[in-house]
């Protein structure tokens, strides 16, 4: 059972993971103002803080259909499309792998390489993009520090 609690629990960081992934992409593009150690997220049309209720990954997409809950404009279907590249992925990859050590090593992998491919597609922010690259990597360091505890705790007795 609790092997079975500690799984689900990997999944749903996956879920975090892939909503985390929006931001922190996102703000490394090209065209992005926020930095990336900002936390909250705003709307890019209206400027209003996004709600905590209204950054859960795809549900709240879904809920609030595609569009902001301040101004009604249309949240781009891309943001949904990594999130669920990552969450989908990502949960593959821990079946397949058994959510062993090497699938979070997989994993994070993965992620920095979807990072530099985005970046290469689509160009760098023009706007202190090294400094928001460094807070980017740190942020991912720790993510991946927490997501490595559910991995540990499948080993301990």
């Amino acid at each position: 059972m609790k092997d079975i609690l500690i799984r689900m629990a990997i999944l749903y960081s996956f879920c975090i993971w892939g909503a985390y992934a929006t931001t922190d992409i996102l703000r490394l593009l090209k065209g992005a103002t926020l930095p990336v150690w900002k936390s909250s997220c705003h709307c890019p049309m209206c400027e209003k803080k996004i709600r905590l209720i209204d950054q859960i990954p795809i549900f709240s997409y879904l809920h609030n259909r595609g569009k902001c809950r301040n101004c009604n404009s249309k949240i781009p279907l891309e943001d949904l499309f990594l999130e669920l590249s990552i969450i989908i992925g990502f949960t593959i990859l821990a079946l397949c792998m058994d959510f062993s050590w090497q699938c979070l090593v997989t994993c994070c992998a993965a992620y920095e390489m979807l990072k530099v491919g985005c970046l290469l597609v689509f160009g760098v922010r023009k706007d202190q993009f090294i400094k928001n690259l460094f807070y980017s990597l740190l942020s991912n360091l720790l993510i991946f520090m927490m997501i490595s505890v559910l991995f540990l705790l499948r080993y301990i007795g």
